[in-house]
């Protein structure tokens, strides 16, 4: 009867963790590439030359991710801080606004408010209708050339944002156009009224195609509730 010798088991566990060693040693990057590993890692200050470095490295990788909360942090700061801000100015300008005794008024306030609490350069309000309003009150009949052209690049109800070209610009701010850099085009739907607020800026960073149009779309609501109001007031 023949007899087997498990010989080779002992040294199971001892050649496992040479192997370990020995791919380490050929991969010198691999904690680099597995930082999280070196956060679970147990490693004792008195383990021997070498250690103290491993260590190092591992407090290095600690502060580096506490220097990316710590951004991040300041970041969500400082965008609470800006939401703050500008639930502040539409507070603001929402008073202006209900404050005004009729359309033109509102217009005023409308124009005045987003240059002094918005920063915009150039405010175009135009109104799609075939009613007679007041002087000074920009309108433009449903079957005009510009009322379709209006409608077909701004189709809806959602901001259009970012750097238009020269033709659109001028479609939608006429003579005022000039140096205009960027815009944002709010459409206004407020039956029976229909119309357009649009923001122009001389920066060309001002308004982008990425940016948010939440506040927008609130501030031309607001506009537009508005204004259908005044305007309800004009035909009585």
């Amino acid at each position: 009867m023949s007899r087997q010798t498990p010989e080779s088991a002992p040294d199971t566990p001892a050649t496992d963790e040479q192997q370990v060693l020995d791919y380490l040693r050929a991969n010198p990057a691999l904690l680099r590439q597995h930082r999280e590993l070196l956060a679970e890692l147990d490693i004792p200050h008195d383990a021997g030359e070498g250690t103290t470095s491993l260590i190092e490295y591992q407090v290095a990788v600690l502060r580096e991710e506490t220097r990316d909360l710590s951004q991040r942090l300041e970041a969500l700061l400082t965008v609470a801080r800006d939401n703050d801000r500008l639930a502040d100015q539409l507070h603001r300008f929402t008073l202006e606004l209900l404050a005004a005794e009729d359309l033109e008024h509102v217009l005023v306030a409308l124009r005045d408010g987003l240059r002094q609490e918005f920063r915009a350069d150039v405010v175009q309000v135009i109104l799609i209708t075939d009613e007679s309003l007041a002087a000074g009150v920009p309108t433009l009949a449903l079957d005009d050339p510009r009322s379709e052209q209006l409608e077909a690049h701004f189709p809806g109800d959602a901001p259009v944002l970012g750097n238009l070209d020269d033709t659109l610009m001028t479609l939608v701010f006429d003579d005022q156009a000039d140096d205009l850099a960027s815009a944002a085009i709010i459409p206004m739907e407020e039956a029976p009224l229909r119309g357009f607020l649009a923001i122009g800026s001389r920066d060309a960073d001002r308004y982008q195609e990425d940016q948010g149009t939440v506040f927008l779309g609130q501030l031309g609501a607001l506009a537009a509730r508005i204004l259908r109001r005044s305007l309800a007031g004009t035909r009585a």
